[in-house]
């Protein structure tokens, strides 16, 4: 017998999970300390310097998991029970990223790098891999995605899976390069952030192709 899911609407789940990804991404500032004197303030940055290599990571895979949940959100009709309990454990392991961001930075220079930058790869790796999961489940529901918008969401999906396969790669690379590991980190995450403003260049050199090839199609 087949169970009752509740259809639910999806403005509630877009405001908490908004709320959350920005609460996440201002916590992983206060991570990053100040010096208590201006003596040496160059030299004592400079030695700092994993934590800030932390912060961004972080900040550019959160906006980056940000961007993606709302192309999802955009492409929904609906929501329901499952997938708010998917979207809480996506949440999860996005805001334990400036708790596992802090253990990387204060371990990345010393003897502990190994596992603090695997369990920062992890979490990451996690926190992809429940972005993929949410988008699949979107589309399996009979309810949630209008039927026009499921090839969106299918490339949506293919991407999230192809994240995850690099994260968790990336955190293999970990396993015996550590500090190489969170600048692959940052590629990818750095990659998800710039994507779209690609994909916008691409769409306008096109439009501008479009109206040279109109124009002097005008001429002749």
């Amino acid at each position: 017998m087949r169970r009752n899911i509740q259809v639910l609407p999806t403005a509630r789940v877009e405001a908490f999970s908004d709320g959350v990804y920005s609460i996440a991404i201002t916590l992983l500032v206060l991570e990053l300390g100040v010096p208590d004197s201006s003596e040496g303030l160059m030299g004592k940055l400079s030695d700092d310097w994993p934590s800030f290599l932390g912060y961004l990571v972080s900040f550019v895979f959160i906006g980056g998991s940000w961007l993606s949940h709302v192309k999802l959100t955009r492409l929904l009709s609906n929501s329901d029970d499952v997938f708010v309990g998917l979207n809480l454990l996506t949440l999860l392991f996005v805001s334990l990223l400036p708790f596992t961001t802090s253990v990387m930075a204060n371990n990345l220079a010393d003897a502990g790098q190994r596992p603090a930058a695997v369990l920062f790869g992890l979490n990451l790796t996690l926190a992809s891999t429940m972005s993929a999961v949410l988008c699949g489940y979107a589309i399996r529901a009979e309810s949630l995605v209008d039927e026009g918008e499921r090839p969106v969401l299918r490339g949506l999906i293919r991407e999230r899976r192809n994240y995850t396969a690099m994260f968790g790669l990336s955190t293999a690379v970990g396993v015996f390069l550590p500090a190489f590991a969170v600048f692959f980190y940052l590629a990818i995450s750095a990659f998800v952030m710039i994507k779209p403003l690609i994909r916008l260049e691409v769409r306008i050199r096109r439009r501008h192709q479009w109206d040279r090839d109109r124009d002097q199609g005008d001429d002749q």
